[in-house]
């Protein structure tokens, strides 16, 4: 088996295109960028994510593990929790996590689906 190892992960330069943002909060949603690194069928997955400045609605179907690379970002829970997250921040998103998410400057992280 081998394994699944993404040497220098902040200088990746090959994350596909995914488009804009589906659940944008102002007239130009967020641009999404990424790269699936592990994925199997138990809902599981692994990569890196890129996003555009903007804001968007979070709904979380999975629990996810986010360690940000680079980039300003605020998340703002439903229930009055907020997290602004820099370069070096990790976050766990538990399922069933609702509220709005806020990329002030251009975010990169690695996160893990659960």
């Amino acid at each position: 088996m081998s394994l699944s190892f993404v040497p220098q992960a902040t200088d990746v330069d090959d994350l596909e295109d995914w488009g804009a943002h589906p659940h944008p909060l102002e007239a130009t949603a967020p641009h999404t960028y990424g790269k699936v690194y592990y994925s199997d069928n138990q809902g599981h997955e692994n990569g890196i994510w890129e996003c555009t400045p903007g804001h968007y609605r979070l709904e979380r179907q999975s629990s996810e593990l986010c360690f940000v690379l680079q980039g300003h970002w605020i998340l703002s829970g439903d229930q009055g929790d907020t997290y602004e997250l820099r370069a070096g921040d990790m976050i766990t998103l538990e399922k069933g996590w609702c509220g709005t998410s806020h990329v002030v400057e251009r975010v990169r992280k690695i996160y893990s689906e659960f």
